[in-house]
């Protein structure tokens, strides 16, 4: 009799050691993995606020130079360069820039992107670059806007239109300084290629 209270107690033990040793095993540590993944992503979520920190809507830049021209330039969206310490790279949506060149004329761009740096207003425009200057309109995949060189060169799938003709070029230069075009080929043998909408130019 005493032999089957004792098997009765031992196998009860036994059973209470398993339910708590699967417990233990799974269901805590189902627990502890679920209480981890959302740390996770509170760390995530912390992360994505930092980027986000470092976005800004519809900012606008002025600059001047000692020769008197001004520099503007506006942007839908901004994105400050996460791997710049000093913040100066930043990176541009939807642009829109107006240069006036001192006794020469304004200049009007428009592009997609740019890459532009606060400290020197080195500007480079990205895609679908329009430029309108002098009356003459310009349109390429790129301009860049050197300001520490005073000078813009614009290149890639080049268009130079004026009311009487067409112009398709490898490469137009503007002086800062001067306020003068210059169009040049990059194999020195080829020719500009023009395009006349009258038959006769004056």
């Amino acid at each position: 009799m005493k032999l089957k209270i004792f098997f009765q107690i031992f196998l009860i033990t036994l059973i209470i050691v398993i339910i708590f040793a699967f417990y233990y095993s799974f269901i805590h540590q189902n627990k502890s993995s679920s209480l981890s993944s959302k740390n996770n992503e509170g760390d995530i979520e912390i992360n994505t606020n930092k980027e986000i920190s470092s976005e800004l809507q519809n900012i606008e830049y002025n600059s001047y130079d000692e020769y008197g021209n001004s520099f503007y330039i506006y942007a839908e969206k901004a994105l400050a360069e996460l791997n710049d310490q000093s913040q100066n790279n930043i990176k541009l949506f939807g642009v829109v820039s107006v240069i006036n060149i001192a006794d020469k004329g304004i200049v009007n761009i428009y592009s997609e992107k740019a890459n532009y740096n606060k400290l020197n207003n080195n500007t480079y425009f990205i895609d679908n670059v329009r430029i309108e200057y002098l009356n003459k309109s310009m349109f390429s995949e790129n301009l860049d806007m050197i300001f520490t060189e005073k000078k813009s060169k614009i290149y890639n799938n080049v268009i130079y239109k004026s009311d009487n003709l067409i112009l398709y070029t490898d490469e137009i230069f503007i002086n800062h300084i001067t306020g003068d075009i210059k169009l040049e080929m990059k194999n020195k043998n080829d020719k500009v290629k023009l395009t006349a909408k009258n038959e006769f130019i004056n």
